[in-house]
């Protein structure tokens, strides 16, 4: 199991302006060999042609109606960065990093952070300065990315059906969130220790706290 300072570090990776995933859009963010897998994955899979065919209409209309937009792409990393910043205790991480000599207040006050709209803050900082409607839309068109999007919404849906039902019930936008779901996986695997392990939570949220440039 994923320890607390190095889910931390790659919440923390996650926040880095030149990381791959934002290097991938100035690409076209089109990988290959993951977009091949899924591609490969669709053709084998007949069991699921009827629903997948159905979530390939789904994305064919999203694109067509301008929904495959960056304000859709922040309103899903929003959603991942909101719900793991209703579960921090910023006392308890005070208290944490005060015990271990962190320099957790180095930055922002405790009261700032408090009263901050932290999911704001945080999410800014993923959101590619790069991507638009059109990138969007010119990605999800390419058939390989078609399936790599049906299927990484299903693993979430399967996952955190929640956050999928949500998504979905936002305008589809379930079909866009395999362009984020590693950047935003840290925050999922960190909101879902507040109701497995809150000890660890804490941890977690204090090594980041301590490591992110906000």
């Amino acid at each position: 199991m994923i320890s607390a300072k190095k889910l931390a570090d790659e919440m923390a990776e996650a926040m880095h302006m030149d990381s791959n995933f934002f290097r991938g859009f100035l690409h076209g963010f089109v990988n290959l060999p993951v977009d091949f897998y899924y591609l490969g994955r669709d053709y084998i899979d007949t069991d699921s042609r009827t629903v997948n065919s159905y979530d390939k209409e789904r994305i064919i209309r999203m694109v067509k109606h301008g929904m495959a937009s960056r304000p859709n792409l922040e309103k899903v990393i929003r959603l991942f960065l909101d719900d793991f910043m209703r579960h921090v205790d910023f006392q308890k991480v005070k208290e944490l990093s005060a015990k271990g000599g962190g320099s957790f207040l180095g930055r922002m006050t405790f009261n700032q952070l408090a009263s901050a709209n932290m999911g704001y803050i945080l999410s800014s900082k993923l959101i590619p300065r790069l991507a638009s409607g059109l990138t969007i839309g010119s990605i999800l068109s390419i058939g390989a990315a078609m399936s790599r999007s049906v299927y990484v919404a299903r693993d979430l849906q399967g996952r955190n059906p929640v956050a999928y039902n949500l998504l979905r019930r936002m305008g589809d936008l379930d079909l866009l969130y395999f362009m984020v779901a590693d950047k935003t996986r840290p925050f999922e695997d960190a909101a879902a220790l507040w109701s497995t392990d809150r000890d660890k939570f804490h941890q977690t949220c204090c090594y980041f706290f301590e490591k992110v440039d906000l």
